[in-house]
């Protein structure tokens, strides 16, 4: 699998997804090569972001406050994708797929790509576009999930896969929000 086929994925349950299917990557090498290079984009962007867009907006904050933030969010996103692993399998579990252990893992460790990569919008200073673009990747995350439930899982009726994605999606809003809450929370307390 290479990252040229996240954008096919997120429009077929094929592509991608079928070669992750047929060729059962480690787990471990997919954390690696996936998850935490890209887990290492937002906090890059957070500090990025700190000399920029931060010092303008929070011109009262330390360096040394946005690096506790961008180091928290970094921990917290590493620790959310093992967590995110075990809810996909035990919400498709819950509803009788077939849910391994790793198809879940690779499931978790591919939906996050594009929020990760929504955090470059951090490199130009345009707020409604700050809000949009994470928005928009959102979605892309969604349709990765409920595409790989699809695949990885063997869900063929729609219907069953649209609930157990939708109960992924809303708990994985949850844990997005957060990890956007572990970047905020520190730089508003010190206000």
């Amino acid at each position: 699998m290479n990252l040229l086929q996240l954008p096919q994925m997120v429009f077929t349950a094929h592509g991608g997804w079928d070669e992750i299917e047929r060729t059962r990557p480690d787990k471990r090498q997919m954390f690696f090569e996936y998850a935490l290079p890209m887990s290492l984009l937002p906090p890059a962007m957070i500090l990025f972001a700190a000399d920029g867009l931060g010092a303008t907006r929070f011109p009262d904050i330390p360096y040394s406050l946005w690096l506790l933030s961008a180091l928290l969010f970094l921990v917290l996103e590493l620790l959310s994708v093992p967590l995110m692993a075990k809810v996909i399998r035990a919400v498709a579990r819950s509803s009788g797929a077939h849910a391994t252990e790793h198809d879940a893992f690779m499931i978790a460790t591919l939906a996050p790509i594009p929020l990760w990569l929504s955090s470059l919008v951090l490199l130009q200073d345009q707020v409604w576009l700050i809000f949009a673009v994470p928005l928009l990747l959102l979605i892309a995350t969604a349709s990765l999930i409920r595409h790989g439930v699809e695949r990885m899982f063997r869900v063929s009726e729609p219907v069953r896969a649209d609930e157990i994605s939708f109960v992924v999606i809303s708990f994985g809003i949850l844990v997005w929000m957060a990890l956007l809450a572990s970047v905020l929370l520190p730089l508003l307390a010190s206000r």
